[in-house]
């Protein structure tokens, strides 16, 4: 069984979670401040990117839906082109690399910081 850890020195458990739910988060906990705020902060960019794009076409979906000349040549197609799919993609496949890149740099780093305790 390990030791807790010593004050002002980071809980590794504490990381590893914050690195799951936000990545770049355990990094910035284990001392990798640069690294760590900026993967956090490029995926937030993307997760907010993506919600703004998914308001926004189920907005233009609400509105299209709701049309009383729904059944008027070119409107169905309207609605499903509302939702940015290329766009929502895009965003997802690169919130993807950042968190197989944050969880690659902070087993790293775990490795590193475990030799050192």
């Amino acid at each position: 069984m390990n030791p807790p850890p010593l004050p002002g020195q980071p809980n590794l458990r504490v990381a590893k979670a914050a690195n799951v739910f936000l990545p770049g988060a355990g990094l910035y906990l284990l001392g990798h401040r640069r690294s760590g705020g900026i993967l956090a902060g490029l995926f937030l960019l993307c997760f907010l990117a993506v919600l703004a794009l998914f308001v926004v076409g189920y907005s233009n979906y609400l509105s299209a839906a709701f049309d009383p000349d729904l059944l008027k040549p070119g409107k169905l197609e309207q609605i499903g082109e509302g939702f940015h799919q290329g766009w929502l993609l895009s965003l997802a496949a690169i919130g993807g690399v950042i968190y197989a890149t944050a969880t690659v740099l902070f087993n790293r780093a775990r490795r590193r910081f475990e030799s050192t305790t």
